[in-house]
């Protein structure tokens, strides 16, 4: 018992002899040492001032480049893309008379001091020459998605894989809130597969795109997509470019698409829509214009063919607008485009 007291006293001085060691010890004392912060200079101050503002900068650029914003009364402010904002004139044969390029001046001074991005279009059908504003750049395209679907109707008609009398009764999962009456329609109401495509066409009827899209399949759409040849279009994103829906009307038009029989229910279902006052407000009463108009948030487009004596394609599409002056400037836009086209 004796022997096992000793051990335990001897165990204790050996650890006190390390103990007291490890504080005499200057690395121990060293590290042990809380460290002295000194104020910071003004070099340091400046240096966290820089990285704050340039971290303020870089996030407010992509914020607006996102939302291909433009200030009113300022140019574009938005990260470098490359074809974005740019004016393309195609030539064919002889050159484009002065009027493309008035056009295109008038455009973007009726724009420049608006928020927002506008997109500009015009293909005149009877030679095929065309010139834009940002043709080849991305938009929203709203209800203008609902455009490939109603071709996509005709398109399976006359392939032998659908036919354009089937009956449809409605129901109420069926119904989408927004344009169109016949979400107020009651469940079993009779659409034929026509009738689809007539209300989407002057109601922008979003119940029955929804109907529409479930009788072709998502696949199909898509596959219609690719077949136009509306490479810069995506329905899963629902983005389109002017171009593409330039050329949309250009080959419906031209037979491309559809059968000229075919083509001409489609633009009768375009024309005397419930959305007359964008586009067709800047085109004198007596001119048909089959057309298409969408709506979203900062987001108006409107698009068709204007039936002069020499038919033309009129595009305009917008991004990062405000609703009121978009409203207020398409008439003045499509009018600008006519005056000079027709």
């Amino acid at each position: 018992m004796a022997l096992f007291k000793k051990e335990e006293e001897e165990k204790k001085k050996s650890l006190a002899k390390k103990k007291k060691d490890s504080k005499d010890n200057p690395k121990t004392r060293t590290r042990n040492k809380k460290k002295e912060f000194k104020p910071w200079g003004k070099k340091e101050r400046y240096w966290v001032l820089g990285v704050l503002l340039g971290t303020i900068l870089v996030s407010g650029i992509l914020a607006m480049s996102a939302r291909s914003w433009k200030l009113p009364g300022l140019p574009r402010f938005s990260l470098p893309s490359f074809g974005s904002g740019t004016i393309i004139i195609e030539k064919k044969g002889n050159d484009l008379n002065e009027t493309a390029k008035e056009v295109i001046n008038a455009f973007r001074e009726k724009t420049k001091s608006l928020s927002g991005v506008y997109g500009l279009y015009v293909i005149r059908l009877s030679d095929n020459t065309s010139y834009g504003i940002s043709q080849n750049e991305t938009f929203e395209a709203a209800s203008l998605i609902k455009l490939p679907v109603m071709a996509a109707f005709y398109m399976e008609a006359e392939n032998g894989d659908l036919d354009l009398e089937t009956e449809y009764s409605l129901k109420d999962e069926d119904k989408v809130s927004g344009s169109g009456s016949l979400y107020g329609k009651p469940e079993g109401t009779i659409l034929s597969y026509e009738d689809l495509v007539r209300y989407m066409g002057q109601q922008s009827d979003n119940t029955a795109f929804n109907v529409a899209i479930n009788i072709l399949g998502e696949e199909k759409v898509k596959e219609t997509i690719k077949e136009i040849g509306m490479t810069g279009t995506s329905y899963e994103e629902n983005e389109t470019t002017p171009y593409d829906i330039g050329l949309f009307f250009q080959k419906l038009w031209d037979g491309e698409i559809v059968s000229k029989k075919s083509r001409d229910k489609i633009l009768d279902f375009l024309t005397n829509t419930i959305y007359e006052e964008w586009l067709v407000a800047g085109i004198p009463d007596g001119i048909d214009v089959a057309h298409k108009f969408g709506r979203e948030v900062h987001v108006i487009n409107d698009a068709g063919i204007v039936f002069t004596d020499e038919p033309f394609v009129l595009v305009i599409l917008s991004k990062g607008v405000v609703e009121r002056e978009a409203d207020e400037i398409f008439p003045e836009l499509s009018k600008t485009v006519y005056d000079r086209e027709r």
